[in-house]
């Protein structure tokens, strides 16, 4: 083999080493639902949530998504169960006043979940299974 096939060889195990290491370290998400399968909703609840205080919704194990529904005012959220991620006026998801938005269990996970008031009002949490 000359020095230029040593060098091509090299360089092709290099980059199949890095496409291996990349497919080893990508996170894999755990507890959603298959694509294209249909959901029925599990639990529906109205939560008050007060400006400047934070409010456990929903914590369980196993779901498809949930939904959320804010009213007059906005949120942040958090979906973690490690302690000491508790939303707040700085951290965490920002959902906007008066929207519906559908957060996948392949994305969001089905743990804990918790809602920080930017102002006074209503929000509902939807789970499905």
């Amino acid at each position: 083999m000359t020095k230029t096939q040593v060098k091509i060889s090299q360089v092709i195990i290099v980059i199949g080493l890095i496409a291996f290491a990349l497919i080893l370290l990508t996170q894999k998400s755990f507890g959603s639902a298959p694509s294209g399968l249909p959901a029925t909703v599990s639990t529906s609840s109205p939560y008050t949530v007060s400006i400047g205080t934070s409010v456990t919704l929903i914590a369980t194990s196993t779901c498809a998504a949930r939904i959320v529904s804010t009213g007059a005012g906005a949120v942040n959220l958090t979906f973690s169960d490690i302690s000491g991620q508790t939303p707040s006026g700085t951290y965490g998801h920002w959902q906007a006043a008066s929207t519906t938005v559908a957060y996948d269990s392949g994305q969001f996970g089905c743990g804990l979940v918790k809602a920080y008031g930017m102002s006074t009002g209503i929000l509902t949490i939807t789970e499905t299974r």
